[in-house]
């Protein structure tokens, strides 16, 4: 391991997974000024047979090889997601001790075959090694020190704003224009009891039929859409709102809009169960977001100065665990 003169090097390994991918930088830019990002898929056997990498019997894929061999072994190499929890045990295996591995998410494996592992609460996984979170980790403190200047259609807009995130379907539902159209309602029945704009911001997963399915609602409130075809302003359209509107099917969005220390509400485009049903309820109650459901228009925008930021709490009990900070 590096000592305290020398940044550590920080490799992180993704297969270019946003969602995953700004996890683990959010982690690895918060531990070290010196950190690479290696894209590699993971093949097909490490995948399927994932522990086959700890016993040494999956070969090293070709952009790692290439990377220790411009760069030598990197000091602490994060992952994110099952998926590439082998690649994790395949650095660690052949670092022999001189690389630390850091993985979010719970890999489904034994927690020893880690140096570090980072879960959010909603999953079941505790040991020594494994570290508790409220919410995502993300980019936040890093890219919010990067100022970028927002559309001039916004910095022109009057008076008091809500940036409304909008999510779309995933893994456990799909949504449709009718729920859009919903959540448009929703939006535009805001604006009108607070004599709000809209500035809104459709994902990666949003319908590209959202924007049309919400138009009917929106037709007589001030907005304004990000139509994808200029620089995205997301996340630092952030610090234009004077409230948020998160739809729940994004633990990172709602993860990042907690961070801003601004009103949170999170809008349901279809109902949630299971673990991410649990993430929103942790969160309510500890007062870093409340659910659109139950929300006075009197005390809306009251300020929230509560900052949900897990990635730099995270980072510090790593540095001081793997004495970076000494």
């Amino acid at each position: 391991m590096t000592n305290k003169t020398t940044l550590p090097s920080v490799w992180v390994i993704s297969d270019g997974t946003k969602g995953m991918e700004v996890q683990s930088l959010g982690l690895a830019e918060s531990l070290s000024k010196d950190v690479r990002l290696i894209h590699v898929k993971p093949g097909s056997l490490m995948r399927a047979f994932p522990r086959l990498a700890k016993m040494g019997a999956c070969p090293m894929p070709s952009p790692l090889k290439d990377a220790i061999k411009s760069h030598g072994m990197p000091d602490i190499v994060i992952t994110t997601g099952r998926r590439h929890a082998p690649l994790s045990m395949l650095m660690r295996r052949y670092g022999k001790g001189h690389i630390k591995t850091i993985h979010i998410q719970d890999p489904r494996m034994p927690a020893d075959w880690f140096d570090w592992l980072v879960v959010p609460s909603h999953d079941r996984l505790r040991g020594d090694n494994v570290l508790v979170t409220l919410g995502s980790l993300n980019r936040m403190t890093t890219l919010m020190s990067n100022k970028q200047d927002l559309p001039d259609a916004v910095t022109n807009m009057e008076g008091r704003k809500i940036v409304a995130l909008i999510g779309g379907s995933n893994r456990r539902y799909q949504v449709h224009d009718q729920d859009y159209a919903r959540f448009g309602q929703t939006l535009a029945d805001l604006a009108a009891m607070t004599e709000a704009s809209l500035i809104l911001i459709p994902s990666r997963r949003s319908l590209v039929t959202a924007r049309s399915a919400m138009a009917s609602a929106l037709a007589e409130t001030n907005h304004w859409w990000w139509d994808g075809t200029t620089t995205n302003p997301y996340p630092w359209i952030l610090t234009a709102a004077d409230a948020i509107v998160v739809t729940a099917d994004s633990v990172n969005m709602t993860s990042e809009a907690a961070s801003m220390g601004k009103p949170v509400y999170v809008a349901e485009l279809k109902p949630e169960s299971g673990r991410v049903k649990v993430f929103h309820k942790t969160l309510q109650e500890g007062g870093y977001t409340e659910s659109i459901d139950q929300i006075s228009f009197y005390h809306f925008f009251l300020h929230n100065d509560k900052r949900l930021d897990e990635t730099t709490r995270i980072a510090t009990i790593l540095a001081q665990r793997m004495g970076l900070d000494s």
